[in-house]
């Protein structure tokens, strides 16, 4: 009987876990700020452990919405919420009898919060703001719609050329974590993006960005305060130029007459006494003077695509 009661009272004293359509209700519902706080913390901790299914109203939708709070604690956890919503390898322990549950909720939540055209910029406006996570799961969320669903966020994305233009600002983050995971993106990103959108980061200023941080790493090379990574940044970096060249005609016309080639001679002075860093270095800023010279890959495509991409971002 002692055994008994201990399992009953075991029980009363171990509280359920809420479940996610009780949390949303109550985060839809919630009027003050600790509650909504509550219940998304425990609506996050609940998408990372099981995977969750959601429609766009009261539930992307609401998560959405809560990314633009003006409250950093909401935003963050909305913004984290969502990216383990659209990762489809959260959670990694899934039931024996739905091995791919994970992928089939990632999939699905990519494409409710692709379903709506005004989704996707509004969870990426918070990237204006200053903050670290704020900024930091922003761009994770970004990083798993493209890798689920790239075409379509591609798409989303020629629609909103201001959401491309707040990834394309990070790049200017002094916090190198948030930096150069805008880079990553870029690296990644532009290869295989359409020849409208390489315009659009193009004529934002990508060109400038790229080469601003080239240029800030080789002004602090030697210095106490050079990154030991630096080497593999300056990489990415000029991976991403040449991404941005490689398709586009107006890309390469906006880099010549805009100054960026300029920019990339000035960075091959190399001193008779030089690291090996170095001289990789110059190595690629060479790689991205020969690529000029050389037919833009698909050039037919390339030469439609940079001419209305090009005319577009220049107006």
């Amino acid at each position: 009987a002692r055994l008994v009661m201990a399992f009953f009272t075991s029980l009363l004293a171990t509280p359920r876990k809420a479940s996610g359509k009780t949390l949303l209700e109550r985060l839809g519902g919630a009027t003050q700020l600790d509650d909504r706080r509550d219940a998304l913390a425990s609506f996050k901790e609940l998408s990372a452990e099981e995977p969750l299914r959601l429609i766009v109203e009261g539930g992307i939708g609401l998560l959405v919405r809560l990314a633009g709070d003006e409250d950093a604690q909401l935003a963050r956890d909305a913004l984290e919420t969502l990216s383990n919503l659209c990762d489809v390898g959260v959670p990694a322990e899934v039931p024996e009898d739905r091995p791919n549950a994970n992928r089939v909720a990632g999939e699905h939540n990519c494409d409710m919060l692709l379903s709506d055209a005004e989704l996707l910029p509004a969870a990426l406006a918070p990237l204006e703001r200053s903050d670290f996570y704020v900024r930091f799961h922003g761009l994770a969320l970004l990083r798993q719609l493209l890798a689920t669903r790239a075409d379509k966020t591609h798409e989303a994305l020629l629609h909103a050329p201001a959401a491309a233009g707040r990834v394309l600002a990070l790049l200017e983050d002094e916090r190198d974590i948030v930096r150069n995971e805008a880079l990553h993106l870029m690296r990644d990103v532009v290869p295989t993006a359409p020849p409208e959108l390489a315009n659009i980061l193009a004529f934002q200023g990508g060109f400038e960005s790229l080469l601003t941080i080239a240029e800030g790493i080789v002004r602090e090379e030697g210095s106490e305060t050079a990154d030991a990574g630096a080497g593999a940044v300056f990489a990415d970096t000029f991976d991403a130029l040449g991404a941005l060249l490689a398709r586009h005609v107006a890309n390469r016309r906006l880099f010549v007459e805009g100054g960026a080639l300029g920019r990339v001679l000035s960075l091959l002075a190399l001193p008779p006494s030089h690291t090996s860093g170095q001289a990789a270095r110059i190595r690629l800023a060479c790689r991205t003077l020969w690529q000029l010279l050389r037919p833009p890959a698909g050039a037919a495509g390339g030469e439609a695509g940079g001419e209305g991409g090009g005319e577009g971002g220049g107006g």
